[in-house]
Formats: structure tokens, C-alpha cells, sequence
């Protein structure tokens, strides 16, 4: 297939760029695996998110002057945390005596005793495998580009004109800048019809000089006037640029070997990508393109790649004052683990249903430390969403890892519904540092992000009864989880809507300036714009005004 100039020359100028190896470079997409680079070496103290500044100097969430104001939980019964994410290490030390159980399920015996749906969920169900336990899928490719793959044959042909007119073929446009997958196979096609562009431009050059054996300063001082031969020509200086290469080469075979080299190694990388891009869930023989049925999975929940859960369950809620590891933050809560998030992009079909389980199971808070950029059932998670708000639970989410603002550049799922309406039930979380700062890699949004949350160096539960750093929007969601369901133990008869106005009216305010997370140059920005509330999350004082509450 032949693109028209001007579709060369968006691709091209929207992140395509010959480099050195005669490579076509595309932008690296955004959140795959929803957390921010692990954390260096530590310039906080261990649990410096728990601390307050005016004690410690670090701007955390002043827990433990919180448990000093109000020490004991006002009810015996456990709130329960629902964790939607990638597993729990069920056996950790740190959490095995906090996991929520399912009281009225015997264990084992391969019976829905309960009548749930649900055979055998102890702690919890995992949407990501299948009823036999033989099949799990652990890691798969990204919504973008399974996007790509439903969409591809549908639009490749299509005419520039087209494109500008067919708002389906914009959100086309959209996806293949965002899979990899699809902007590898676009670059191997614009490599292709680049070396013919060059070709050609080669025997315009030889006409002009009848006879002449061409060498690259002829090349390089040819001035084309069709402009797809002009944009060839670019294409080529810049890796000549980079390869500092002789005026005095032959043009004919150096232009030859570019092009090859160019067509090949975009062949490579495609050709490897695509086979690593496989979709596993078709393994469990269920199609996440039909929800007619809510009801399959297993209760297999430690499996492979269950850091992240692991780690994000430990920040809510890993036993405190055992003398081991960490203290979570909340006392009084039960975490329900429930597997719905590969190594790769969720489903929406899984979400969907997981927020779903959790709602039935008595769930009052449900974490979901994930995000992804297109979300093609979205429909189904928009019900979920307000099937959880019709029961009063509270969705806490992560902003993404992005650096960008989700006001203009959504990441899903959020709390806007495809009728424009929205979630009264979630709170959208960014990430800020010990010093106040919004982290480097935070989404953030004056109308879309409610608040920020310590992000950053957190240290907390991983398999095996261990622990480290890691960091990210995804850390900073359950630190909120946290603050949520400790507010909620003191103060159970709160609403899920007094509850979210208390997280939201009790925040840390940060004045000053700080950097933008992503700008391109240094630009300060007031902390106070980059969310709803421009402050980060505060349990001491969250729970004062919670007690106000009548």
C-alpha cells in the first residue's frame, strides 16, 4: 500500500525520524505495566509517606498522629479493601492474617457453597484464568495494540481525505501512534516507499548531470522541488549527519545499501515486536469481546508477576505492629484480592466484572492501581462503576504514568461515563514526593485528578514474604485506599460521598511552585493546578474533620 505525501509527511513528523542505523523511531507509549520506574537509592526515611513535615520534615500523610488523635477503630467488624490488580501473595507473613475470607465458602471441596458464582473464592477470584486452574493468563499485549489489530484491515486503505473528514479514521491515527506494534508496521511501509522516493530522486539527480558519476556532495547539494523527493532527501541527511559520512562516497550503491538497511532493520524490529504482541487470554477460550456471562475464572491468585498487587495490598494494609516488614496503613480491613490485571493492558470485560465481585462480596473500597489508553468496552465498566456508587462503595484510582494531563488526554478507566456524565464514587490519584513535589512521572489534571498522595520510594510487600521500593501513581492510589478505609473504621456512618468530600476537604495544601512532570523545558507550574483539590492527602487531618460529621 502507497501513502500520499502529505501522510508521509504526518507520519514522519509525529515521531518517525532515520536515525544512524537507518532506523524509522517510534515514541515509546505510555502506561504498559501501570508503575513508574523502582525507586533509586532512598532519600526519605523507610515509611516516610506515614510522616508529617512539621515533625519529620517530609510531607507524608501524618498517620501515626493520626493513630495518636484516634486510636481504635468504632467497629469490630473489618472493612473490607478490594485490590483489582495482578494477584496477592496470599502466604505473605506481612498479609496472610489480613486477607479477607469468605466465611460461607468451604475451602476445597470444589463447590459454590455460597452461591455466588464463585467456586471456592476464599480470598478473593481471578478473572484471568481458567475454571480448571490449568490455564492463567500472566502476561499479554497492550489494548493499543489489539486496537490495532481489530482496526487494521478496516482502514489501511483509506484515502487521506478520508482521514481528515472520517473522525473514526482520527481515533485510527490515534492507536497506531500509541502500539507499537502498529507504528513498527507503519515505519517498515514508510521505509519501503521512502527507498523508491530515493531511487527515483537518484535518476532525477543522474538526468540533471548526463554521464557525471554521482558521489554524495551531489546528493546533498540537489535541490528537489516535488516534495515527497525533498522529504526522501531529509530522511537520508540525517543519517548522514549522524554517520559523518565522505562527501566523495559513490551515491548509486550508498543509496542502495541506506535503503536496504533502512527496509531491514524496521523488517527486525517489527517482525519482533509482532511476535511478543500476542494476545494469551484467547488461551482461556473466553472472549473478551462478549459479557454475557460473569462467571468464570478461578481462585488461583499467587501466581507469577504479582509484585505490583502484592506490593500495592502491603501499602493499605500489612499487619501492624507484628514486628515485621512494614504496617500498613489502615487497622481495621480485610483485602480482597482479586486477579484481573496481566503483565500487559487489562480488559475491560475483567474490570467490569471484578469491580462487580467486589461490590457483591462486601467490598466498601475498591483500589485499581491501573490505567491504559483506550478502553474499546468501556460501556461495560461505566456499569460497574455505577453499580459500586448504587451500593455505596468507593472506587480509588490511579492517574497514570504518564506525565501528562489527563484534562486533554484521558487514561482509562476514569470517572467520566460516554454520556459525559460522571462517577460521584471515585477519587483519581497522582503522586507527589517527600518534598511536595509532584512526581516526575504523575498524570495530573485541574478537573480530572483529585488529589496527589506520597508516590514515590514506597516500601511495602513483595512475594516471598519480602519487601522493596518501587514507585508510581500505582503506590500512591492504595496510600489513599488506606487513609479512606481508616476514616471509614473511626467513622463508619459516613456516606461514600461524606467520605470522599472528607478525603477531598482535608488535604495537605502545597503552596509555591513546582515542575511540571513532562514538559518538554523546565516550566513551573503552582501544585495548586495540577489537581482538584491541589493538595496532597492528609489522615490526622481527615479524620478531625471527619468527627465534625454528624
Amino acid at each position: 500500500m502507497k501513502f500520499s505525501k502529505l501522510y508521509i509527511a504526518l507520519l514522519l513528523g509525529t515521531g518517525y525520524v532515520v536515525n544512524v542505523d537507518a532506523q524509522v523511531v517510534v515514541p515509546t507509549p505510555g502506561m504498559a505495566n501501570h508503575t513508574a520506574e523502582k525507586a533509586k537509592k532512598p532519600v526519605a526515611p523507610q515509611n516516610w509517606e506515614h510522616l508529617s513535615f512539621g515533625k519529620d520534615g517530609v510531607h507524608g500523610i501524618e498517620l501515626d498522629k493520626a493513630y495518636q488523635a484516634f486510636p481504635k477503630s468504632k467497629t469490630k467488624k473489618k472493612l473490607i479493601v478490594a485490590i483489582i490488580d495482578s494477584g496477592v501473595d496470599t502466604a505473605h507473613a506481612d498479609l496472610k492474617n489480613i486477607l479477607w475470607t469468605n466465611r460461607k465458602e468451604i475451602k476445597g471441596n470444589g463447590k459454590d457453597d455460597d452461591k455466588n458464582g464463585y467456586i471456592d473464592d476464599i480470598h478473593g477470584w481471578n478473572f484471568l484464568g481458567t475454571a480448571d486452574g490449568k490455564t492463567n493468563v500472566v502476561k499479554t499485549n497492550l489494548e493499543a495494540d489489539r486496537e490495532y489489530l481489530r482496526l487494521r484491515e478496516q482502514y489501511l486503505n483509506i484515502s487521506f481525505d478520508d482521514y481528515r473528514k472520517n473522525p473514526k479514521y482520527a481515533y485510527f491515527r490515534s492507536v497506531v501512534t500509541k502500539s507499537v506494534l502498529g507504528s513498527k508496521e507503519f515505519a517498515v511501509t514508510v521505509a519501503k516507499q521512502l527507498a523508491e522516493e530515493n531511487k527515483k530522486l537518484v535518476q532525477e539527480i543522474q538526468q540533471k548531470n548526463p554521464g557525471k558519476v554521482l558521489h554524495m556532495a551531489d546528493y546533498a547539494g540537489y535541490k528537489p522541488t516535488d516534495s515527497m523527493l525533498m522529504l526522501a532527501q531529509s530522511a537520508v541527511m540525517m543519517g548522514v549527519m549522524f554517520k559523518k559520512v565522505p562527501d566523495t562516497i559513490l551515491l548509486t550503491p550508498f543509496i542502495q545499501k541506506y535503503s536496504e538497511g533502512m527496509i531491514s532493520s524496521n523488517e527486525r524490529e517489527y517482525l519482533s515486536v509482532k511476535a511478543s504482541a500476542v494476545d494469551n487470554r484467547f488461551l482461556m477460550g473466553d472472549d473478551f469481546k462478549e459479557n454475557s456471562s460473569r462467571y468464570y475464572g478461578n481462585n488461583i491468585l499467587s501466581l507469577a508477576h504479582i509484585d505490583h498487587g502484592t506490593h500495592v495490598a502491603g501499602i493499605v494494609a500489612a499487619e501492624r505492629n507484628n514486628r515485621l516488614g512494614i504496617d500498613g496503613i489502615s487497622d481495621n480491613v480485610s483485602i480482597m484480592a482479586i486477579r484481573a490485571v496481566p503483565d500487559g493492558d487489562e480488559y475491560d470485560k475483567d474490570i467490569a466484572n471484578a469491580i462487580r465481585y467486589a461490590v457483591d462480596n462486601g467490598a466498601k473500597i475498591i483500589n485499581m492501581s491501573f490505567g491504559k489508553p483506550f478502553s474499546p468496552q468501556k460501556q461495560w465498566v461505566d456499569d460497574a462503576f455505577k453499580y459500586a456508587e448504587q451500593n455505596g462503595v468507593l472506587i480509588v484510582k490511579a492517574a497514570g504514568n504518564d506525565a501528562k494531563n489527563l484534562d486533554v488526554d484521558r487514561t482509562f478507566p476514569d470517572a467520566v461515563f460516554l454520556d459525559g456524565t460522571k462517577a460521584r464514587n471515585t477519587i483519581t490519584v497522582g503522586a507527589s514526593s517527600p518534598e511536595a513535589k509532584a512526581a516526575s512521572f504523575s498524570n495530573y489534571g485541574k478537573t480530572t485528578v483529585d488529589l496527589f498522595a506520597p508516590g514515590t520510594e514506597i516500601y511495602s510487600t513483595v512475594p516471598g514474604s519480602e519487601y522493596k521500593n518501587m514507585q508510581g501513581t500505582s503506590m500512591a492510589c492504595p496510600v489513599v485506599s488506606g487513609v479512606a478505609a481508616l476514616v471509614w473504621s473511626r467513622f463508619p456512618d459516613l456516606t461514600y460521598l461524606q467520605l470522599k468530600e472528607v478525603l477531598l476537604k482535608s488535604v495537605t495544601q502545597i503552596p509555591g511552585a513546582i515542575m511540571l512532570p513532562g514538559a518538554e523545558k523546565p516550566t513551573e507550574v503552582l501544585f495548586s493546578t495540577l489537581s482538584a483539590t491541589g493538595g496532597i492527602v492528609n489522615a490526622y487531618e481527615a479524620l478531625k474533620l471527619a468527627k465534625t460529621y454528624k
